[in-house]
This record gives C-alpha cells, structure tokens and sequence, in this order.
C-alpha cells in the first residue's frame, strides 16, 4: 500500500470553518481556542456565518457527504455545492466563507510552514515498507478482508501542540490527519494513528462491522465496541507497540477502567498470536469483559 500525503488549503478552509461551529461532537476545543489566541475576537457577522453553517451542515451526513468530497477531493468545491445544494443554501456557505476567509487566510499563513514539515517528514520516512506489508497481512487475517484500495490519500489538517486526531470520513480511498502543531518527533504515534484509520477505512466494513451489528443490534454500542477494539490495536495498543514502539494505552476509551483495558489487550494479542480473526468467540469475550448485553437469537 502506498501513501500519499496532501496539504490542501480548500481541506483545511473546510475543516477550519467546520469546527469552529461545532456542528458536530468530534469538533475539538482545543483548537477552537487555540486560533482565537491567534486571530483575535470573531466579529458578530462571523459568529453569525458560523451559525447559519451549523445548522445548514447537521442536515447532512456526518462523513463522507457532499462537503467533504466538495472540499477534499475536488480543485473547485463551490461548483459541486452550487450543483448539489439547494440554491438558497448554496448561496449562505459561499457567504459563509467568504465572511471568514480572512482569518482563515491569516492562520493558514502560519500553518502552512508546520504542514509542510510534516509532509516532508512523512515523505522521507516512506512508512517502512515491510512493516506495511506486515501489518496488512496480520490486518486481513484479523479482518477476514482483502483491502481493495492499493493507494490512500492522507490530508494534513491545522491541529494544536498537544492534541492530534485522524479520521476516514471523507471517501473510500482517504483519511485525514490532524498533525500542524504537533510535535515531531512523535511521528511513531502519528504514524501508527494512520493505521488506526486505515482499518476504519479499508478493514472493518465487509465483514467485521456487520458481525458486531448483528451480535449486538444496537448502533451507537457497535460504534463503542468498533473503536475500542481497533484501539487496542492502533495507535497505542498491541500492534502500536509492535511495529512503532508506542507506549501502550492505560484506557482504551472514556469510561473504560485499567483493569478492563489490560483485559481487552491481553486477548487481543492473543488473537494476533494464534493468528485467528476478530470472530464471534472474540466478540463475545469483549463484551464479557464490558459488561456488554448481547442480541441472541
């Protein structure tokens, strides 16, 4: 598999004014309060514009919906919102960002050169062949899934010092990565963030995903169950550790206790060490291990 990292500043334009308005609950504060130290107070017409975005963006999907594939995939987004939007909600997003486009202007100067190192670092470092190659074969086996994208596309996003974040929301052959700010010399954690992403990208649709839907008939615990499990993989669980050295995590996600944790990873690891898929047997273990009610049938 072969990555491609990419600064675009249509992406970063979208993602600037997208969180700011906290349309959704993944919209981070730190970085909120961050570029307001850099930018000064938001006049009230640009607190308004963010707003009138938030409402017009929660009556979309929360991922890969036509602003994402507008903004990160495409050189003119506003003629792809103009053909797809309503006339009257074209017209405020165009508003919208031009009413905030200075500040963003002003930010994106100073990002830019952070973007650019990371892309440079991650260029040269060329995410290590064999390891690749490794991790794609210990993912297929645990998957019980054959990736049909041999390329993905990695677009770096304005993060803060202390604070980065990847998602896979934008199509089906790339994710995003929240780095600007971060330090460099964590590029292991960062690099391993991108594995966690992959595996919701490419990993967990055709076979894993629907088993837990199926196990447990209930969305948003298949979300929770989803994540922790992927977490105890990427970016600090058993493979993080593996492959790039990273510390492993004391809590898997919010709520889940040390004990628990330990629990989770330990059989995870046993799983990769007898070379066995993330199957029913697992998934019923990690609900034991969560308290989880399962479906039966």
């Amino acid at each position: 598999m072969k990555f491609r990292f990419i600064i675009s500043k249509r992406a970063n334009f979208y993602f600037f004014i997208s969180n700011l308005s906290k349309w959704h609950f993944s919209c981070v504060k730190d970085y909120n309060i961050l570029w307001q130290e850099e930018l000064g107070q938001f006049s009230p017409e640009e607190k308004r514009a963010l707003k009138i975005f938030k409402k017009i963006r929660c009556k979309y999907p929360s991922g890969k919906s036509l602003f994402e594939r507008a903004f990160f995939t495409n050189k003119t987004p506003f003629s792809i919102l103009k053909k797809n939007l309503p006339v009257g909600e074209y017209e405020i997003i165009a508003e919208v960002f031009k009413i905030l486009g200075k500040k963003f202007n002003l930010l994106y100067k100073k990002e830019l050169p952070f973007l650019s190192m990371w892309k440079n670092k991650l260029d040269n470092i060329k995410i290590d062949k064999v390891s690749t190659n490794s991790i794609i074969e210990i993912l297929k086996t645990l998957f019980n899934t054959l990736p049909t994208v041999k390329k993905c596309n990695v677009y770096l996003l304005f993060s803060s010092e202390f604070h980065t974040s990847g998602g896979a929301n934008i199509d089906e052959e790339s994710v995003s990565l929240e780095i600007s700010r971060y330090h460099l010399k964590n590029v292991n954690h960062v690099t391993a963030i991108i594995w966690h992403e992959i595996i919701h990208l490419l990993f967990q649709n055709n076979y894993f995903y629907p088993k837990l839907m199926e196990i447990f008939k209930d969305r948003q615990k298949t979300k929770i169950i989803n994540e922790i499990i992927i977490a105890s993989l990427f970016p600090r669980g058993v493979l993080g550790d593996k492959f790039f050295k990273n510390r492993i995590a004391d809590k898997l996600y919010s709520g889940i206790s040390l004990s628990k944790t330990k629990k989770i990873l330990d059989l995870t690891e046993h799983v990769i060490s007898d070379k066995k898929s993330f199957d029913e047997e697992y998934i019923r273990k990690i609900a034991k291990i969560l308290h989880y009610k399962i479906y039966e049938n």
